[in-house]
């Protein structure tokens, strides 16, 4: 893995700051983003944490762009939800839910799409496929993958844009334990990407269609 998927996987996976969320929570909360973490898909693969991203963070992350230059994506607010199956050490997406400001949405969403181009056409120590763009239950889908698995912690990145609500929804599929994993080669961890992405966006539509 070169030192530009590392940095990015560092930037929009691990942010030890993200604090749990309170369940109590006061129902007079304006917080549009929360009916989206709710989620659930079928069979065993559940989600296994949510957190919010802290209110007194800066109100963007970077994105890298050509030749390694930085570019900044509007975030407002945002959450991010684990998924990962029973009995499986590992989790297996890691998921983020970030809205966009207005104004800077139509740029916000041009800057991520670009960077998923510029990894796919860099070195890697595995090839990264792009995915064409698709739509899925209303949402834009845009992606990466790797044509092996056993490579670094990250196989995946696929990213949903919904422009009604200005979001961006970042999916990370990641590595498992070989012991417990529920795919042992390229083509049944696809097969489990292709599902997760169905179902969760089905879900995501009947969420986007309910707000007020």
């Amino acid at each position: 893995m070169t030192s530009l998927f590392k940095a990015l996987i560092f930037i929009l996976i691990a942010i030890p700051t993200w604090t749990t969320i309170v369940s109590s929570q006061s129902k007079g909360d304006t917080d549009p983003l929360k009916p989206y973490t709710t989620c659930q898909l079928p069979g065993d693969l559940k989600v296994k944490e949510v957190t919010r991203r802290p209110k007194s963070a800066e109100k963007y992350r970077e994105v890298t762009a050509a030749k390694g230059k930085k570019e900044r994506v509007s975030v407002l607010d945002g959450y991010r939800v684990m998924f990962g199956y029973e009995n499986v050490r590992y989790y297996f997406a890691n998921v983020k839910i970030e809205q966009s400001d207005a104004g800077s949405y139509v740029l916000d969403k041009e800057r991520v799409i670009n960077q998923l181009g510029h990894l796919a056409s860099t070195e890697q120590a595995t090839k990264l496929i792009l995915a064409d763009k698709t739509i899925l239950n209303g949402f834009e889908h845009h992606g990466i993958d790797r044509d092996v698995i056993d490579v670094g912690g990250t196989i995946g990145v696929h990213v949903l844009f919904y422009d009604a609500d200005h979001l961006i929804i970042t999916i990370y599929f990641l590595n498992q334990e070989k012991k417990h994993r529920r795919f042992v080669n390229i083509d049944e961890y696809r097969a489990l990407r292709s599902d997760f992405l169905d179902h969760y966006t089905e879900c995501l539509h009947r969420v986007s269609q309910s707000q007020p």
